[in-house]
């Protein structure tokens, strides 16, 4: 017994100058250190908040604000983030250089006008943010390094060095650009979403999802952040999770058809199938673009099969335009006839899939 108070002793005494050493390697500006000794110490502590707290505040000087909130959940919880957002919200008042946003979703969208920090973003007398506006990337890149190398860098050109970086699909490097851009205090909804947007691509899901997380609390009904943060929970197999999301987002945007299609699926995905086929149909009634609305019908013929509604699938297959060279829509027909005994149609529909017809 006395052994193990003895070691308990020391495991206190470790952690406690661990915690000094990380503080004079803060105050000579060693942050990387720093933070190294404090996860060290946590190692050693796992239930001490202030460590948690201490490397929050640490990642958050170095700019990494979704790895702070990683550790602020850990100390403070979930519920109060509004704490860190209101830290995060009042060290950055001055204007910004911002482009457009991209808000890619599970298909690409485009916001316009003003950013959200109330400045003109299609107006910024600005080369750089002019030849973006005209997709000419490369050249905004040219323009944007240029001007680093003749001012200091402030958080709007970091940002759009960033933003520029990822759409021409370097997003190694644009995230480095966005972290600079945090480092000096610039955490609005338009970096942390395309910070977690390039973390999407580079499939480091859930760092991508504490992005869109800190995002949707500074707009808790923003369309493009919930459906990003319900993609980020379908690739870390949380079809439950993104079904919450997507019906937040169909509740704040009716009429959507993309948000419907993509709210069907997960239901689908989670066994409520019946409910998916309801908004499968709400998609196939708003959307207006022939080529998506086969995209969904093809999504409900699929849904009717797990549901061994085979006839209404069949229905749906020959109710679909263009037919005669689409592989997967004979597929699925000859995968139907199939279970239904229709042997003979079912390799009439497969010769037609593989282009075998005479």
């Amino acid at each position: 017994m006395d052994g193990s108070i003895k070691n308990m002793r020391n495991i206190h005494i470790g952690v406690q100058v661990l915690y000094s050493l990380a503080v004079i390697m803060e105050k000579i500006g060693s942050l990387t250190n720093a933070l190294s000794i404090i996860k060290r110490a946590i190692t050693n502590a796992p239930n001490n908040q202030k460590l948690y707290l201490h490397a929050s505040r640490l990642y958050l000087k170095k700019g990494q604000v979704d790895k702070a909130v990683i550790y602020w959940k850990k100390a403070a919880g979930q519920e109060n983030l509004g704490i860190l957002l209101y830290c995060l919200n009042s060290s950055f008042k001055k204007k910004l250089r911002t482009g457009h946003q991209d808000y890619p979703y599970w298909r690409f969208q485009q916001r316009e006008g003003k950013d959200s920090n109330g400045y003109n973003t299609t107006n910024l007398n600005n080369t750089g943010l002019e030849l973006l506006e005209r997709d000419c990337m490369h050249a905004a890149l040219t323009v944007f390094l240029q001007d680093l190398k003749e001012s200091e860098g402030d958080a709007g050109l970091y940002y759009n060095i960033g933003y520029t970086l990822s759409k021409l699909n370097r997003h190694i490097e644009a995230l480095e650009f966005y972290k600079k851009a945090q480092s000096r205090g610039l955490n609005n909804v338009e970096l942390l979403n395309n910070k977690g947007y390039s973390l999407f691509l580079l499939k480091r899901f859930e760092e991508a999802q504490t992005c869109y997380e800190l995002a949707r609390c500074l707009a808790p009904h923003d369309y493009t952040i919930l459906n990003n943060i319900a993609a980020c929970y379908i690739k870390t197999n949380q079809p439950d999770k993104a079904v919450n999301y997507y019906k937040s987002a169909a509740q704040n945007y009716p009429g959507d058809a993309t948000l419907e299609n993509n709210l069907a699926m997960c239901l689908e995905a989670t066994g409520q199938k019946d409910e998916a086929v309801r908004h499968y149909d709400l998609a196939l009634q708003w959307e207006k673009k022939e080529e998506l609305k086969k995209m969904i019908t093809l999504n409900k013929i699929k849904c009717f099969i797990t549901l061994q509604r085979y006839q209404e699938a069949l229905v749906l297959c020959d109710g679909l335009p263009d037919k005669n060279s689409d592989y997967e829509l004979w597929s699925i027909r000859g995968e139907m006839l199939s279970k239904l005994g229709k042997i003979t149609e079912a390799t009439e529909s497969y010769r037609k899939a593989f282009g075998l017809t005479t």
